[in-house]
């Protein structure tokens, strides 16, 4: 069964929610960003509530985000995201996006996997949230 998180989003113009099934949490991101936010209103707050969680599995649905066209800056969210890993039982993560930023996600998830994190890509939440429940 599902328990809802509070909505730990700071920002007006990018939503944050979590909710928890199983060992796993879902985080559904809604609204306009670019790297920078992404990273203190989405990835930061994601992974301090994994810190006080026994999840194991993780999954952000990102469909709901308009990037801007700035430049990117990948590198910054690697390091963010494998920052915070290090210090909760995370042992996989599942990004849920749209076809349009898939070239992003994938060198995300490229360089995050070269960097021991067992991380997939999808376009369906409920194929992602049944492989990051799944163990191990």
């Amino acid at each position: 069964m599902p328990s809802p998180l509070k909505n730990n989003s700071p920002s007006r113009a990018l939503a944050l929610t979590y909710r928890i099934v199983e060992d796993c949490m879902i985080a559904s991101c809604n609204g306009e960003s670019d790297c920078a936010t992404c990273i203190n209103t989405i990835y930061e707050p994601i992974f301090s509530q994994l810190e006080d969680s026994e999840c194991t599995g993780l999954v952000i649905d990102k469909r709901g985000i308009t990037c801007s066209r700035e430049k990117k800056s990948l590198n910054l969210v690697v390091d963010t995201i494998l920052r915070y890993k290090n210090r909760s039982p995370l042992r996989k993560m599942a990004l849920v996006t749209s076809i349009a930023y898939t070239k992003d996600e994938e060198k995300l998830r490229d360089i995050l996997f070269s960097k021991g994190l067992n991380i997939r890509l999808y376009s369906d939440l409920e194929e992602a949230i049944a492989w990051a429940c799944a163990y191990p």
